[in-house]
């Protein structure tokens, strides 16, 4: 009967360590299988960091209220919009455009372009320039007509008309950032070069980005600089390369 009594309390006890030992490993391994969901979004969310750090590298030269509403956009994984806005003479457009897409992806970044053969004035009184806030742009590069006033429009008239344009899309859209550039400069502009150095001023003490992408051409005062041209009639395929090449430079940051 001892030994009866003895076996029978080591079963007990095996029976107990048994047990508890498949009870051990069952929560273990729920433990383990709870936890991982966490370490994959956890990982999920380094990348996205390393993505939008990504982006935002390319972004560099932006405004910085540009570059804000890129990593807002991104977070919210909505397309980032750039407008282009100019007269007809804009055929560096596809170039930026090119490596814009290829740079950001076409998920990521959107572009889209209107040309008008059309003053200032007429831009204005026909109400062209509420086309541009209807594209709900986040960045909007405009050539401010310069070349379409020239002889018709003093430069005074041509700024307020930029300056209406600019509060008109911003009381739609709050957060659009704007961009001034130039068009394409000739040899020996005259009273043109007064009227672009009237926009660049104008651009410094309102604090807008001014993209100066004369400094890459030719002088306007060589004659060289007639070799990127087609007469009076705009840039040939060198001209729009220089001026193509001076904007992807600054839009992707490389």
């Amino acid at each position: 009967m001892k030994y009866f009594f003895t076996g029978l309390w080591g079963l007990v006890c095996l029976s107990v360590l048994v047990y508890g030992h498949i009870h051990w490993n069952k929560e273990t391994a729920a433990n383990a299988v709870a936890s991982t969901p966490v370490v994959e979004q956890q990982e999920s969310q380094d990348s996205n960091e390393v993505n939008f750090d990504q982006y935002l590298a390319l972004a560099a030269n932006w405004p910085e209220s540009a570059k804000e509403q890129l990593k807002l956009n991104l977070e919210a994984e909505t397309p980032f919009k750039i407008l282009f806005v100019g007269s007809s003479l804009m055929e560096w457009e596809k170039s930026v455009t090119q490596s814009l897409t290829e740079s950001f992806g076409s998920d990521k970044l959107h572009t889209a372009v209107h040309t008008y053969d059309l003053t200032s004035d007429t831009i204005i009184d026909e109400n062209k320039h509420l086309e541009l806030a209807a594209e709900k742009a986040q960045l909007i590069v405009i050539e401010p007509f310069l070349l379409n006033d020239n002889g018709h429009i003093k430069i005074d008239a041509t700024l307020a008309n930029l300056t209406k344009m600019m509060e008109d899309i911003k009381a739609e859209n709050p957060d659009t950032t704007f961009i001034l550039q130039p068009t394409f400069p000739f040899y020996l502009p005259n009273y043109y070069s007064v009227q672009v150095e009237s926009l660049k001023e104008y651009a410094s003490v309102n604090n807008i980005t001014y993209l100066d992408h004369w400094k890459v051409w030719p002088a306007t005062d060589n004659p060289e600089i007639q070799n990127y041209l087609i007469g009076d009639a705009g840039p040939n395929e060198m001209g729009y390369q220089v001026w193509a090449q001076f904007l992807v430079d600054y839009f992707v940051n490389k």
